[in-house]
């Protein structure tokens, strides 16, 4: 069942119940009304009657001592009037009776026996009269009962033809607001139907780019739009995202198929020629055994920086604690000054430096990286720097050198996985890890890395780190 279906239907139903609510509650309001009406006429009637009745003596019969007006004057021509004895002696009543009499029954009499009153209805569906019982009183005792009654078909005759146009003139006002609830269901579906084929050529196309087109009112089909549109943006941007963490895999394990290959290779072929040469040549056994140490501690490396990764990949982050960051530097320096070889080393007086959330080991990784690159890039004779000073609530820590410098175009992708500048390369760089952990380290700890290079003239790293808020 279609909603457009669904919604005329119980439309028509509730609009359907209104309406027999409507005629019911009607139907009972003007019946009581019509009869209290009645009943009250037939009483004034009674009145009028017993008001014009004469009393005269001197008869044996009390009855016959009353003197009843003439009925036929109080009498129209749905109302009768009749005068009988308790016994139940008629002894007057209306012309327009004809041979007819007005039945009294038993509750009527015995109500007349008590002084009382009574109205009752008698007679069949479409000939009932309601009749109201007086009872006739003199000198204290009940002598006889008046009876005014009235046809009670005009009124039965009224209802009906007011249940027969209650019925049809809620009929065809059902099937009318059925019709037109129906072509109103239809002209507000007619969007929605729009929107579903838009949707359903996005779905058939495939294309995430496509959106749904609206133009209307803000209302809830307008934010039905807003809302699909809105989860095809979320869709092509994870869709866009896993594209490129998929193209991202396949260049990281090409890249690192690539990085192993090559020591692998190395290691092989001088394996081989181990085994050819045995112990007949000692100075390349040496000479081979140091290419396979060599390589193997380059794989040992790589390995150590993938698994790094890949760790931070599942979303592995390092324990945070309150660390001396003057400390870090001060070994960090320390250790510099060993392997800078033949390249010029200085290092500011780290005592500046305050506290940082982190991880000391991964702190300690993350400047010897920057360090480790500076030496590596820069000529002998050549300088690298170490410095850190303060910026609002930042320790910025600077790693300086003098070495080939990077293009400008290149230092956008240094950070990536396997990058290196065509520089490096000639230069004999490493796997390109080193760069992506550090800027990952550094990201762990709620910091950045950002770099001013100019090709010949050397580059500056900056390491930003937040410090602990108590210490500022």
């Amino acid at each position: 069942m279609s909603v457009r279906l669904k919604l005329t239907l119980w439309y028509s139903a509730v609009l359907a119940m209104t309406l027999l609510v409507f005629a019911l509650t009607l139907n009972f309001v003007l019946g009581h009304d019509l009869r209290a009406s009645v009943d009250s006429g037939l009483v004034a009637k009674a009145g009028e009657v017993i008001r014009s009745i004469q009393v005269v003596g001197g008869f044996p019969d009390p009855v016959e001592r009353v003197v009843l007006p003439n009925v036929d004057a109080f009498a129209t021509p749905d109302t009768f009037l009749q005068a009988e004895t308790l016994s139940g002696q008629v002894v007057a009543h209306s012309a327009n009776m004809g041979s007819q009499l007005l039945p009294l029954s038993k509750n009527a009499l015995a109500a007349a026996a008590a002084g009382k009153s009574h109205l009752e209805t008698v007679g069949q569906p479409g000939q009932r009269i309601r009749i109201y019982s007086q009872p006739l009183i003199w000198r204290g005792e009940t002598i006889g009962v008046l009876q005014v009654g009235r046809s009670l078909v005009p009124l039965d005759s009224t209802l009906d033809r007011l249940r027969v146009f209650l019925f049809l003139g809620g009929l065809l006002t059902v099937l009318a607001a059925g019709s037109l609830g129906w072509l109103l269901a239809r002209a507000a579906l007619v969007p929605i139907d729009r929107v579903t084929h838009a949707a359903a050529g996005v779905q058939e196309a495939r294309d995430l780019k496509r959106r749904v087109g609206y133009r209307g009112p803000d209302d809830e089909i307008g934010r039905l739009v807003h809302t699909i549109n809105a989860m095809l943006d979320r869709l092509q941007t994870a869709y866009n995202r896993m594209e490129e963490a998929h193209l991202l895999q396949k260049r990281f394990l090409a890249d690192a198929s690539h990085e192993l290959r090559t020591p692998l290779t190395t290691i092989r072929g001088n394996v081989e020629l181990l085994q050819r040469a045995g112990q007949a040549n000692p100075e390349m056994q040496k000479e081979a055994l140091a290419d396979i140490s060599s390589e193997a501690a380059r794989m040992s490396r790589l390995v150590h920086d993938l698994l790094l990764l890949a760790r931070a990949d599942a979303g592995y982050k390092p324990e945070m604690t309150p660390v001396d960051l003057a400390a870090v530097l001060g070994e960090v320096a320390r250790q510099g000054a060993v392997l800078a070889g033949p390249v010029r080393f200085a290092a500011d007086d780290p005592e500046s430096a305050g506290l940082v959330m982190g991880d000391i080991d991964a702190l300690k990784e993350l400047f010897l990286i920057i360090l480790d690159n500076a030496f590596k890039y820069t000529p002998p004779g050549g300088q690298v720097s170490l410095t850190v000073r303060q910026e609002k609530h930042f320790h910025v820590v600077g790693i300086a050198d003098t070495g080939i410098g990077i293009d400008p175009a290149e230092q956008e992708h240094i950070f990536e996985r396997f990058y290196r500048t065509d520089r490096a390369r000639k230069a004999g760089g490493g796997t390109g890890l080193g760069l992506a952990i550090a800027r990952l380290i550094a990201e762990q700890h709620q910091g950045r890395i950002t770099v001013r290079s100019e090709p010949g003239c050397g580059s500056t790293f900056s390491v930003w780190l937040p410090g602990l808020a108590e210490a500022w």
